[in-house]
């Protein structure tokens, strides 16, 4: 079954953080989306720079009136204050309304906003700015999917407890750039500038996830060594220091603070 396309929509964002700049422009920066975008006039500095980059972006003059001008809502105020600033707006039953606050569930965004025709919830990343990357949603629904389909790759799932696992994935994103910093900075003292090590490093590691998905059988690829080789060494070296496990082992609080 296919959704309906949906082109020329008029999109409201409650909360003008990093994770609203990045959609509003991932939905702007190309020709080939129309859609009408109204912004909180909450973060005023940010949300006034992207109305004056974009045409078709105009900051409201409050979240009421977001809702108001909007089919489409995306929930985008941090945890802490969510409920404080919901709660008193007044959401239509034909409102389209995508939650992206971490750590409520969508039970509990119900009963802030009543009923809507649509409230999923969807966990998109900085790089949705660029078009890449995944964005997490649940329930699967079509008309969101196809929505955002423009700005990365949907994974949609249909239980609560993949969408969170999903989202405790994400946590891993500074790490990562930490893990990445590391490595640079160790190519820099080993000879190389700056410019060489990050080029590489980057460019090393991204063709390893794009080949990984490609393939997609990870357990074939971390076995697939020369025996006695460079990289059966530096694995052999990492396995022995417990090198991989702390990542794991980190993503189980975050869980329980999820599901908490």
């Amino acid at each position: 079954m296919k959704g309906v396309e949906l082109m020329g929509m008029s999109i409201g964002f409650i909360g003008t953080g990093v994770i609203t700049s990045a959609l509003v422009t991932g939905f702007c920066s190309g020709e080939d989306l129309d859609h009408r975008i109204y912004l909180s006039p909450r973060n005023a500095e940010r949300a006034s720079e992207l109305a004056g980059k974009f045409k078709n972006v105009t900051v409201a003059g409050s979240n009421q009136e977001v809702l108001d001008k909007s089919e489409w809502v995306v929930l985008a105020v941090v945890p802490k204050l969510g409920e404080d600033i919901i709660r008193p707006l007044t959401f239509r039953a034909d409102h389209r309304v995508i939650n992206l606050i971490a750590d409520r569930k969508l039970s509990e965004i119900a009963s802030w906003i009543g009923k809507t025709r649509t409230l999923v919830h969807m966990v998109p990343l900085p790089f949705a700015s660029r078009r890449i990357g995944p964005i997490a949603l649940y329930p699967n629904d079509l008309d969101v999917a196809n929505l955002f389909a423009p700005l990365g790759n949907i994974i949609g799932v249909n239980d609560e407890k993949q969408i969170e696992a999903l989202l405790v994935i994400t946590a891993l994103m500074s790490s990562y750039y930490n893990l990445l910093w590391e490595v640079v900075k160790w190519g820099e003292s080993n000879g190389l500038s700056m410019k060489e090590s990050t080029e590489f490093t980057t460019s090393f590691f991204e063709a390893l996830s794009s080949q990984a998905r490609y393939d997609g059988d990870l357990s074939r690829l971390v076995e697939e060594m020369t025996p006695g080789g460079l990289n059966e060494m530096a694995l052999h070296m990492i396995k022995g220091q417990d090198g991989f496990q702390p990542w794991v082992r980190a993503l189980e609080p975050v869980l329980r603070r999820i599901r908490k």
